[in-house]
């Protein structure tokens, strides 16, 4: 796996950095928990799903459809593959294997059809759809994965809003990562809501991906870019024992999510405002560095080498990239305030005051990516328009078309 060899993800495991002791969560659609390279993993499946049919029953949130579970259950195997291959093929691990992973679905169901042949609707257990009362299927599971502890949550589908789990989330020190649109700008939700960490994908030439235009698929919100192109994946169409290659900012979003997995490790009293401010300070392979974003790949490559090696608690405990000045933000600092006046404790500390004057993002950045190979370097200059950026940052300028819509990957 190139992106394996090239992010130095084994040296970090040698060393004792695989995730273990965090707590990571992933939502998505259906999983098959017992294809090869999840077998043995640390996961426990949330039963039954978010979603019910019109009869008020239950979708499983285990299937061995392929259509149906393909999605999920490579996402999840970005995190805590094992590295078991099958017969004649190739190991596929994940970037942060030690960590416990909770898995929910909601409330994309891929493939699964109901009893008239139709796509199947994520509905509420009395037959109504979850709009009705203000609050999505995947705003259960967000609240629930904080419930049972997620240090993290990884999210690689779009389409609800989410504002009110968002809140309760960031009063309770929780670290949102979510995968951007794979078309330019097209921005799909949650990944381009406030303080959310929205992951773009790139490939082994360093270069983000294409949208289906053949544009780069640039965004006003993404924060950073993960290894998303061609990345080997288990299970096709034939077989779960096949594989074969993907791509999508899908795939990105998980490998993000483990790397401050294995940093919350190594550094268990950062918290999640301190972990994303090491995030976008270590891109890269220029080491520590001022925050410079561009369209292409946000603050850059997320860097597991360069993140591991600064302690992240001298950095301030605000989340970097949340707006807390614009009152119609989404969600606003109003309603993190409020979700931490419910824990008891009116102190909002888990969401920043954005400084005065931040400066706002260049524009008209290259989208290629400097990236390790072993010991060296692939040069691959962002082009910035040489603007250094304030600790904390706002991104309520950075609006495009905002789309709702269904699970990023392929």
């Amino acid at each position: 796996m190139w992106w394996f060899d090239r992010g130095n993800i084994q040296a970090a495991h040698d060393a004792g950095f695989d995730g273990s002791g965090v707590k990571v969560a992933v939502i998505d659609s259906q999983i098959n928990p017992d294809v090869i390279g999840l077998r043995g993993a640390d996961v426990t499946v949330r039963e039954p799903s978010y979603c019910f049919d019109a009869s008020g029953s239950p979708y499983p949130t285990v299937s061995t459809d392929y259509v149906a579970a393909s999605h999920a259950t490579n996402v999840v195997s970005m995190i805590v593959g094992t590295g078991e291959a099958p017969p004649g093929g190739a190991p596929v691990k994940g970037v942060a294997p030690g960590v416990e992973l909770l898995f929910y679905t909601a409330p994309v169901l891929d493939g699964v059809v109901d009893e008239d042949g139709d796509d199947a609707e994520c509905l509420q257990e009395n037959g109504t759809s979850f709009a009705e009362d203000g609050r999505e299927g995947l705003d259960h599971a967000i609240s629930d994965a904080i419930a049972d502890g997620a240090d993290i949550i990884s999210i690689s589908s779009g389409g609800t809003d989410a504002s009110k789990s968002l809140a309760e989330a960031y009063a309770n020190d929780v670290v949102v990562v979510a995968g951007m649109g794979n078309d330019d700008g097209i921005d799909v939700l949650p990944a381009a809501l406030n303080g959310v960490v929205a992951v773009q994908a790139f490939g082994e030439d360093g270069k983000i991906q294409n949208g289906q235009y053949g544009k780069p698929n640039e965004s006003d919100y993404v924060v950073t870019a993960g290894p998303g192109v061609r990345l080997l994946l288990q299970g096709t169409s034939d077989s779960w024992d096949a594989q074969e290659l993907g791509s999508g900012t899908s795939f990105a979003t998980p490998i993000v999510a483990g790397m401050l997995a294995v940093v919350k490790q190594k550094y268990p009293e950062a918290t999640a405002g301190q972990l994303i401010q090491s995030l976008i300070h270590n891109t890269g392979t220029k080491g520590e560095h001022e925050p410079e974003w561009n369209p292409g790949t946000g603050y850059g490559a997320a860097s597991l080498t360069g993140m591991l090696a600064v302690d992240p608690t001298k950095y301030p405990d605000v989340n970097p990239i949340f707006d807390a000045d614009d009152p119609n933000a989404s969600p606003s600092q109003r309603t993190v305030d409020e979700a931490k006046a419910a824990l008891g404790d009116g102190d909002s500390t888990a969401s920043p005051t954005t400084e005065p004057g931040a400066a706002e993002p260049p524009t008209g950045a290259s989208a290629m990516v400097p990236w390790l190979i072993g010991g060296g370097v692939v040069l691959a200059l962002l082009i910035i328009g040489g603007i250094i950026l304030a600790i904390v940052l706002t991104r309520s300028s950075r609006r495009k078309t905002t789309e709702q819509g269904g699970n990023h990957g392929r």
